[in-house]
């Protein structure tokens, strides 16, 4: 394993970073516990980290948008069959530009059993559940649909979570040095961090926004800077120097 210093390109070498690098890195920075608990512990830690890490900006590895719904004539509540679905961002409709407007699911169960409309949705809520131990999230919709048609959506996912030594994280090793910090700051906090507080600090989202502004430049279109012809400003529009 070769950790090499921010900005000097790829920090772990072989293809990505295993769970077992990662591991190394923690004992490296002081976790001790390595019985068969502290080993299943420390990896729940890893996972943990990754994911909070995840949450803190838009990473392009998690932001995806090709996320997508059949609706019914008659059925308001749909599982989305995505893996790994966090949150969701922009809901729309096939026969619309205008996207839906989310609603809680109080807002949503109100309506369903007050008013009981049918057509095209306009509105739609979340719910989560649990389904043998994976997370489930129901897309619920209103009005009920009263034809076939199809919901398009963007949606966050969460991170690979690693179970085997060998599985490598689906974070970019262009930016491994923000998992080793992340790590590193946790575990010097001990259990006082538990929910991972200690990375929405204004010091660790300045990494943050850091390691996203180095990464943005691959998937953000190009800005141009416009060009004016000063023959055809206006005088009044143009600025002057006051000399004395």
């Amino acid at each position: 394993m070769t950790i090499a210093h921010k900005g000097e390109g790829t920090l772990i070498s072989g293809g990505g970073t295993t769970l077992s690098e990662l591991k190394t890195i923690c004992k490296y920075a002081g976790w001790r516990d390595t019985t068969t608990t502290g080993e299943l512990a420390l990896t729940r830690f890893i996972n943990d980290t990754i994911y909070i890490l995840s949450t803190l900006a838009p990473w392009p590895e998690y932001l995806k948008v090709d996320g997508e719904v059949a609706m019914v004539d008659g059925t308001d509540e749909y599982t989305l069959t995505e893996v790994g679905v966090d949150r969701i961002g922009v809901v729309n409709r096939t026969t619309s530009s205008i996207a839906l407007d989310e609603i809680s699911q109080e807002e949503w169960l109100r309506k369903t059993t007050t008013f009981d409309q049918d057509g095209s949705p306009l509105e739609y809520a979340i719910g989560k559940g649990i389904s043998g131990g994976v997370t489930t999230v129901k897309l619920l919709v209103y009005p009920c649909p009263s034809s076939a048609e199809t919901l398009y959506f963007s949606y966050f996912k969460k991170p690979t979570e690693m179970t085997d030594d060998s599985d490598v994280a689906d974070w970019p090793n262009t930016r491994a040095w923000l998992i080793t910090d992340a790590l590193s700051i946790r575990l010097a906090m001990g259990k006082k961090d538990n929910a991972g507080f200690s990375l929405h600090t204004a010091d660790f989202m300045n990494k943050v926004y850091k390691a996203m502004g180095d990464s943005r430049g691959s998937y953000l279109p190009i800005q141009v800077k416009t060009t004016y012809n000063h023959r055809n400003v206006r005088i009044r529009d143009c600025g002057f120097a006051v000399q004395d």
